[in-house]
């Protein structure tokens, strides 16, 4: 947070267990506010219908 009190958030998606980059998803960064909204989809891409049911959403 700067001195006016605004930031410049954006969300980490992980997918677990798992450390490759694959597994790992980024917003696009909201500049200058205190209530972020994402209109955005994040795809994971190269997932089978098992890896949807072994792994968690972090």
């Amino acid at each position: 947070m700067d001195s006016n009190g605004l930031a410049d958030p954006y969300v980490k998606l992980h997918l677990l267990p798992g450390a490759s980059k694959s597994n790992k998803l980024r917003t696009k960064t909201l500049r200058n506010t205190r209530n972020p909204m994402w209109n955005e989809t994040l795809t994971y891409h190269g997932l089978t219908d098992e890896d949807m049911q072994r792994k968690t959403l972090r």
